[in-house]
């Protein structure tokens, strides 16, 4: 079986294997390191992506993860089946074998389990997450109760080890980790809020399927079948099935669905009477027609269009999701303070594979004066503003110095790598780097500030704006997220230590 193609959210999810895989010891991975260093040059997280797939292509995972597709393939088939069976049951219970139908129950046999269903999604679709730290293995209710679509992913749980262990006695352990590769895929698809969306379009997509077969049952035993629609009550009133008839019809006539009136509501609880069922069956029979259409327009106003739209909205905001997986950050594992870990210790050992950068390298002979006064220019200190607001005045009111470099970088993609361009060919002797005091960091600051600060010998942050109110509270943040991610660093919180900072020699 071929290996599937590395598309960001297979590398996601055998990123997420492998730091699974890897939190009882290190594999070995010294070749696997190498190779991510030499194919992703200077970029962290692609790197580390890459590792994790060479890694898993050697150990089976990129193998198992089709397998594991294989499986849920099929247990989609096999519920599609289930669904069909469930349809055709459902549509023989509501007709009857007499051909006589109670329509409201008929109405409520179609649509009565579909909206319960219906309703317990909406409902746990707008509960707040309780459960982010469920194991991904236990199907958390967070995936919006989409009963349909959790039967689906343990269903392919089970194939998936029966799959792969028939495949080949070779691959005695490409089963397990099929099903490891599902909850790893579970995990990424919680931490991008993916995962209510996928199980509930699989459900709204089985429940389509039904709805969608239960009416082409129903429009052929109407076409081909006489079929006499009544009503019978012990306690209602004929008031209130009409009402009943003329609300439920209301929206399936703007569909272009025939509804009864209020003589065929009339004709069908003279003919549900047992004394008069003759004297009105002939009456009755012209307006039989009116009743098979309201009764499939309900069936399809109500059941297979919410459900076909729905599954087209899950499907949109999976498409949605998947686009946040083209930053290779956001396919990193996220989902414990031990994977954050993982994650810092593979970028150091990248950092550790990257040639050395020689700050003062020895020289054969003294420097002219004007080659002297160039190396001076080109080693200017650098203030880089990162992310700040539109608000903010930048840059800054400084005293003028010429020597002194000012960039601003916006948080995009192509402005923080043609910063580091520029830092890489001409190395600053200090590196300022200004952000907002009221800010988050986060895993896009921490990685340009590495790798910023491999071309500076100096690197400090600078908070701003510099007032004392502006920065309550947010300093202490910062400074513990200084210490952990570029130790020794400094950090600035007024514009005159910026200033002192820039010019020390």
């Amino acid at each position: 079986m071929n290996a599937p193609a590395d598309t960001p959210l297979a590398q996601a999810v055998i990123a997420q294997a492998v730091q699974g895989l890897e939190s009882t010891g290190w594999l070995d991975d010294a070749g696997a390191l190498r190779q991510a260093a030499r194919e992703k040059p200077g970029e962290r997280p692609a790197q580390y992506l890459r590792r994790a797939w060479l890694l898993g292509e050697r150990l089976g995972l990129t193998q198992a993860l089709e397998q594991a597709r294989a499986a849920l393939g099929l247990a989609l088939i096999a519920l599609a089946l289930a669904v069909a069976l469930a349809a055709l049951g459902l549509e023989r219970a509501a007709l009857g074998a007499e051909r006589t139908i109670n329509a409201a129950a008929a109405l409520a046999a179609l649509l009565g389990p579909h909206l319960l269903a219906l309703a317990v999604w909406l409902a746990a679709l707008m509960l707040p997450k309780r459960l982010s730290g469920q194991l991904p293995g236990q199907l958390p209710q967070a995936s919006g109760g989409a009963l349909l679509g959790r039967m689906a992913w343990r269903l392919a749980q089970r194939m998936a080890q029966r799959v792969a262990s028939r495949a080949s006695r070779r691959l005695a352990r490409s089963g397990a980790n099929a099903a490891r590769l599902l909850d790893a895929s579970a995990t990424v698809l919680q931490r991008l809020r993916l995962w209510p969306w996928l199980l509930g379009g699989i459900s709204h997509g089985i429940w389509a399927l039904a709805f969608a077969l239960a009416l082409a049952l129903l429009l052929f035993d109407f076409a081909f079948r006489a079929y006499r629609l009544t009503w019978e009550t012990t306690i209602l009133s004929s008031h209130a099935f009409a009402a009943f008839v003329q609300a439920s019809g209301w929206l399936p006539a703007r569909l272009g669905f025939a509804v009864p009136d209020a003589a065929a509501v009339q004709q069908a609880l003279a003919a549900s009477a047992p004394a008069s069922a003759t004297l009105a069956s002939s009456a009755a029979a012209a307006n039989q027609s009116a009743w098979a259409w309201w009764l499939m327009g309900c069936v399809f106003t109500y059941g297979l269009l919410p459900r076909a739209l729905l599954a087209a909205f899950c499907l949109w905001r999976w498409r949605q999701g998947l686009g946040r997986l083209a930053q290779p950050d956001a396919a990193l594992p996220a989902d414990s303070p031990e994977a954050l870990l993982h994650v810092r210790q593979v970028f150091a050992r990248l950092d550790a594979l990257a040639p050395a950068v020689v700050m003062d390298a020895e020289r054969p002979a003294p420097c002219s004066e004007s080659a002297a006064s160039a190396h001076a220019a080109s080693a200017a200190p650098a203030l880089i503003g990162f992310e700040l607001p539109p608000e903010l005045p930048w840059p800054p009111a400084l005293p003028a110095s010429p020597a002194l470099r000012i960039l601003n970088v916006d948080g995009s993609s192509a402005q923080r790598q043609a910063a580091l361009a520029e830092l890489a060919a001409h190395p600053p002797a200090a590196l300022l780097l200004a952000c907002h005091a009221s800010a988050s960091p986060d895993r896009g600051a921490a990685r340009f500030l590495r790798e910023a600060a491999r071309h500076a010998p100096r690197t400090a942050l600078w908070l701003v704006p510099a007032d004392e109110a502006a920065q309550a509270g947010h300093a202490a943040r910062w400074q513990n997220w200084l210490r952990a991610e570029k130790p020794g660093a400094a950090l600035l919180a007024s514009k005159a230590s910026a200033l002192a900072w820039l010019q020390k020699p």
